[in-house]
């Protein structure tokens, strides 16, 4: 089961990036993001992380497991960009989104959003239970 999730989390940070990488190559962005190997190795680790953070909320708070998987992915995706951008920047590989201009937040920010759409719907279409449904006892 946790294959699954592993795809559909790697897919998620993999369209993270191709968005962040396109709206930096055509001059949207002015973060300055860069894409060496181990960086993607890195980002991918990291959406994997943020992956299964969001799989354990959704598995313990009631309330998110009503919320829509869009509206879950939306919120997700602006947390771990509220997070993971400042991370960044104070390490010196990124310049704050707020400070690279209106075109960096907004590219940004779809980014995020999209990979947080796409780990919610991730865990919303394979379960989010502890015990896959189709091996539970009555």
């Amino acid at each position: 089961m946790y294959i699954k999730y592993s795809l559909g989390f790697l897919i998620g940070s993999l369209i993270q990036a191709g968005i962040v990488m396109l709206a930096e190559n055509i001059g949207i962005s002015q973060m300055g993001a860069k894409l060496t190997f181990m960086q993607l190795i890195t980002h991918i680790l990291a959406g994997q992380v943020g992956g299964y953070i969001l799989l354990f909320i959704i598995r313990k708070v009631t309330s998110i497991q009503r919320l829509n998987t869009f509206v879950t992915g939306a919120i997700w995706g602006l947390i771990v960009w509220a997070i993971v951008i400042p991370l960044n920047a104070a390490q010196g590989k990124v310049t704050l989104p707020w400070e690279a201009g209106v075109g960096t937040v907004i590219s940004s920010t779809m980014a995020f959003i999209a990979f947080g759409i796409i780990a919610s719907f991730t865990i919303k279409h394979y379960g989010y239970e502890r015990v896959p449904k189709d091996l539970q006892t009555t």
